[in-house]
């Protein structure tokens, strides 16, 4: 997740969580296409948001049919009443692999994932790579480890041409200016305002007072139902204490040009720090938007040649 990025998710995770609630399944299919019995497509997994649900992707894997069988990996609801699921990026990411493996026991795998779903998506890599399966570029849409440490000082002057840059792509590209809303407009002053007092006082994004961590000062919680709202919270804390060490794959990193007010696009450069072979792709639009029209359209054409390009090198 990028710094102060209010992940606003859409109604459609609501549904998928309370219509899957008692489920178990992990791999579920996302566009028409991974429903199918047409084993010829290349497929592609993707891990879930901060939310756990793959509501996300719905855009993303409507602009994939008929030539990618774009499958989600979600929390199950079920599991998120356990309180010790997510507590950590290792252990949902080994929950993940096994499920990924029984699901597609052989073959390469392409896989990726969104906002804290690309630091899990790292590790089910690792997991893969180690037991010796083929794992084509790690695609990551918008999401970074929080400890790799290779982030701009904030009064250095390229973080503060970095700035106004990110001013003027605002004023045009945010949720903000594409919504105006009143809500939107709410929003933006006070988790600017947030974010702002929370600099003042030292703490990190996310960072309690009292200590720890809670999500809910990055995004709005009280939609959830409480085991998922838990979930939530659990999932963000592991972030910071999950530590990523050197990555040899490729890695194609997907980031979202516009950040809020007082911040800058580093997820690329962070990347670039623990992942050498990363290839850094600016979306136009926001952490959110980059996700929903018009601005995944983009996302989507550079992604779908991605895959295509893995799977005539490496078929099945």
């Amino acid at each position: 997740m990028t710094a102060a990025t209010r992940t606003v998710t859409p109604n459609t995770n609501v549904l998928f969580s309370r219509a899957l609630r008692n489920s178990e399944q992990v791999i579920i299919p996302v566009n028409d296409s991974a429903r199918s019995v047409d084993l010829e497509l290349p497929a592609f997994y993707c891990v879930h948001s901060l939310s756990g649900t793959t509501g996300d992707f719905l855009d993303l894997a409507q602009r994939l049919e008929s030539t990618v069988r774009f499958h989600g990996i979600q929390a199950p609801p079920k599991q998120m009443e356990n309180a010790t699921f997510g507590a950590t990026i290792q252990s949902i990411a080994d929950y993940y692999t096994d499920a990924l493996v029984k699901f597609q026991p052989n073959g390469p795998f392409m896989l990726g994932g969104y906002c804290v779903g690309a630091v899990i998506a790292l590790a089910i890599a690792k997991n893969l790579r180690a037991s010796g399966r083929e794992v084509g570029p790690l695609i990551v849409i918008d999401g970074v480890p929080e400890n790799t440490g290779a982030v701009l000082g904030r009064w250095t002057p390229r973080y503060l041409l970095e700035l106004v840059r990110n001013l003027s792509r605002w004023t045009i590209h945010s949720d903000l200016m594409r919504s105006r809303s009143f809500q939107s407009l709410k929003w933006s002053i006070s988790n600017n305002a947030y974010a702002i007092r929370r600099g003042v006082l030292g703490l990190k994004r996310g960072e309690k007072l009292g200590g720890g961590y809670s999500a809910e000062g990055i995004m709005d919680v009280s939609r959830y139902p409480p085991a998922q709202k838990s979930f939530i919270n659990r999932l963000f804390a592991s972030l910071f204490t999950y530590a990523p060490k050197e990555y040899s794959g490729d890695v194609v990193v997907y980031e979202a040009k516009v950040t809020p007010l007082l911040y800058v696009p580093q997820i690329g450069r962070r990347w670039s720090e623990f992942a050498p072979q990363s290839k850094i792709v600016p979306i136009i639009g926001t952490h959110i938007s980059m996700m929903h029209e018009p601005y995944v359209d983009a996302l989507a054409l550079d992604l779908r040649q991605r895959i295509a390009e893995f799977s005539s090198i490496n078929p099945k």
